[in-house]
């Protein structure tokens, strides 16, 4: 079987669809799977590699971002001189240079979509992306959902539902930070209890009311938010403004072996997302990997308050509420049994549903299950589980 998958950008690039696209990647090698990517680079260069994994990945040089879609016209020439290779086209949404190029290339190969979510604020964007989009849909033999909340609450699956099988995103097992790093975060911030939170700097995480929360959190706490993006300096001033600069600390984007480190010493991890642009949360499944306690927002429509259970995974709280949530923050530092529960019962969460194998596995299946029926059936048959 040869799978191509389209992203818009692959690791060592960050970010939750990059982290997806890989860790798949790596489930279907190992299952003997032929994996080949195609993505966006961050430069004008195009570049052929053959990645740790033995997956070749092909980035076509960019001219920047637009409405956060990459200008990547190369990226339709090498997607139409494939067109009749793959057995499976994969490709992770929302996307509109990877619709672009399935419109224009036409593969001949079963088209699988990965529903990461909606188009939810550019509201030019979704209109002018709609016909598009709606094709893409149409033409698509299977659409992956990321959680039963998502596909049910999202206008565009729900109006191809009879495509729609639901494979939730599942985490890699972690790995230890070393010991020159965990040493190091930890005599920096040496006596004091730790709120971790991770992602990208933008509107729909919620940085703000993380901010506005730590105002009512002890004093020997600090929250330290790891991640990158245009908007940083914002937020970075937004703490200096607000007296809290060292408080909570916007480090930027962070090494894997930080995150680990980070992982491993903190006391409770947040995520302060307030709409449903945040359709899943990875990083909190990343956390519960690790028997984390998390506290987390619970975002109507939004896959993260199925993923991370209240009173079992940690605690929920109504989005944008920042009193509400320094108070569950508060609640859980000051209780370590009951930290220390919510991250084991996390870590048993994990290991039974969401790990990146069981992903691999399913999404394996899914194509199997297309290749032996007709093309264009009109629904997916039922999985023999």
């Amino acid at each position: 079987m040869r799978v191509l998958q389209l992203s818009k950008f692959y690791p060592p690039d960050h970010g939750g669809i990059e982290a997806v696209a890989r860790d798949l990647s790596a489930g279907l090698v190992r299952a003997g799977v032929q994996v080949e990517v195609l993505c966006a680079s961050k430069r004008r260069q195009r570049v052929d590699e053959v990645d740790a994994l033995g997956v070749r990945v092909v980035r076509a040089g960019s001219y920047g971002l637009w409405l956060s879609t990459s200008m990547a016209p190369g990226l339709v020439r090498e997607l139409m001189r494939r067109r009749a290779e793959p057995d499976i086209v994969h490709v992770h949404m929302p996307d509109p240079l990877a619709a672009l190029a399935v419109w224009t290339a036409r593969p001949r190969g079963r088209v699988v979509l990965h529903w990461h979510s909606d188009v939810v604020r550019q509201r030019f964007a979704r209109h002018v992306y709609a016909p598009l989009e709606r094709w893409l849909l149409d033409r698509a033999d299977a659409v992956i959902a990321t959680s039963p909340p998502y596909a049910q609450s999202s206008p565009a699956l729900r109006r191809v539902a009879h495509k729609v099988a639901v494979i939730p995103i599942g985490a890699p097992p972690p790995v230890s930070p070393s010991a020159r790093r965990l040493e190091r975060i930890r005599q920096r911030h040496a006596g004091r209890r730790i709120v971790f939170a991770l992602g990208r700097m933008t509107y729909y995480k919620g940085w703000d009311v993380l901010v506005a929360a730590a105002r009512h959190l002890p004093e020997d706490v600090v929250v330290v938010v790891g991640g990158g993006g245009p908007e940083l300096p914002q937020y970075r001033a937004l703490a200096e403004r607000a007296g809290l600069a060292e408080r909570v600390r916007f480090v930027g984007p962070l090494s894997a072996d930080s995150v680990e480190a980070y992982f491993r010493l903190a006391d409770v991890f947040c995520m302060a997302s307030t709409v449903r642009a945040e359709a899943y949360g990875v990083a909190v499944l990343e956390a519960m990997a690790r028997g984390l306690p998390v506290v987390a927002t619970d975002i109507p429509g939004s896959g993260l308050g199925w993923l991370h259970q209240d009173g079992v995974t940690g605690l929920r709280v109504p989005p944008g509420d920042a009193d509400a949530l320094a108070r569950a923050i508060g609640s859980l530092l000051d209780a370590p049994e009951l930290r220390t529960r919510f991250g084991q019962a996390g870590r048993a969460r994990w290991a039974a549903h969401f790990t990146a194998e069981t992903m691999a596995d399913q999404t394996l299946a899914l194509y199997r299950r297309l290749l032996a029926q007709p093309a264009g059936t009109a629904a997916l048959s039922p999985s023999p589980d």
